[in-house]
């Protein structure tokens, strides 16, 4: 079954333009979004990768058949109405990944949106909730395990359980408190989310990401940063998808794979009830997400949305 994976990115874990076209051969991909990430003045640098469109745009002229390219400047850029007209006049098909410290009621994101819709340009961003974040102060080894057990290591449960042993300890907690920064998140509030799709009726809005993909649930974990167990009853996402004709997702990363995996039957539910919204994607993540999807056994023609269809109606529009 031919396929359009609508998340990827050049440059993200050592993968080159030609990584990406070997991927694509070898699993039977027609077309590859390539994504951007850009934030200028990003909180914490130590978390963010700048990904050019540069990089996007030397792999689109190489493989134009292959490759959609796709650049979400930073939302504070000077002349950004002029950066994405000059983009889109490249051959920009999308707007992507909008991957910001920003909340959707901020007036500046009500520009960007103006513009992007202006262009006709289909928008992908990512959802993350604020939160404690280490940074390590040195490069030794305790820093570096500190680093990982404070910032994600076994879903953020060493996170939890390490920082309640330090308070009622009092071991490393100066250490960890001195060292903790706070991340604002990425374009989280849901509620405001909703007023912009209201407000841009005519521009398609994709969501992704861990604090998009836990909303799944109407109980998300305050605890885990990729939510686990049965979902007993569907969350924000679903009701949005179901009220907004411009409302999207994409699976891909951890977070998609794992709304897909920790509860199959409602997973496919999911997939079935929100097919001609659900966008295939991998995120540079090696995951297999193909025979993730392809072991629902879904009816043939809700994968071919899934696949290829609605991902190629947004770019083809």
């Amino acid at each position: 079954m031919q396929k359009i994976d609508a998340h990827m990115h050049v440059d993200l874990s050592g993968v080159d333009a030609e990584q990406v076209i070997d991927y694509m051969d070898g699993n039977n991909i027609a077309k590859c979004w390539l994504l951007t990430w850009e934030e200028t003045e990003a909180p914490i640098s130590h978390i963010y990768q700048n990904l050019p469109p540069e990089h996007v745009f030397e792999a689109y002229e190489k493989y134009p058949d292959r490759i959609v390219p796709f650049y979400a400047p930073d939302p504070k850029s000077e002349n950004l109405e002029k950066k994405i007209k000059h983009h889109k006049e490249k051959g920009l098909k999308g707007c992507g990944e909008l991957k910001v410290t920003h909340k959707w009621e901020e007036k500046v994101i009500g520009d960007y949106l103006r513009i992007v819709d202006k262009y006709d340009l289909p928008l992908l961003f990512h959802m993350e909730e604020p939160r404690m974040h280490y940074v390590p102060a040195k490069s030794n080894r305790q820093e570096k395990m500190l680093d990982k057990l404070l910032n994600g290591a076994l879903n953020g449960l060493t996170k939890h359980y390490l920082t309640r042993f330090a308070k009622k300890t009092s071991i490393l907690q100066k250490h960890i408190e001195d060292r903790q920064t706070y991340f604002p998140g990425y374009l989280y509030d849901f509620a405001n989310l909703e007023k912009r799709l209201q407000e841009f009726p005519g521009l398609d809005f994709i969501g992704h990401g861990p604090h998009f993909w836990n909303n799944i649930s109407d109980d998300p974990s305050k605890i885990l940063f990729h939510d686990k167990g049965t979902v007993d009853h569907f969350g924000i996402i679903d009701r949005l998808l179901s009220t907004y004709d411009n409302f999207y997702c994409d699976v891909s990363g951890k977070s998609g794979f794992n709304a897909l995996t920790r509860d199959r039957e409602k997973a496919k539910l999911f997939l079935e009830k929100h097919d001609r919204k659900i966008l295939f994607g991998t995120d540079n993540t090696g995951l297999d997400f193909e025979g993730l999807i392809e072991s629902f056994q879904l009816p043939e023609e809700k994968m071919k949305k899934i696949f290829y269809e609605n991902a190629d109606s947004l770019i083809s529009a």
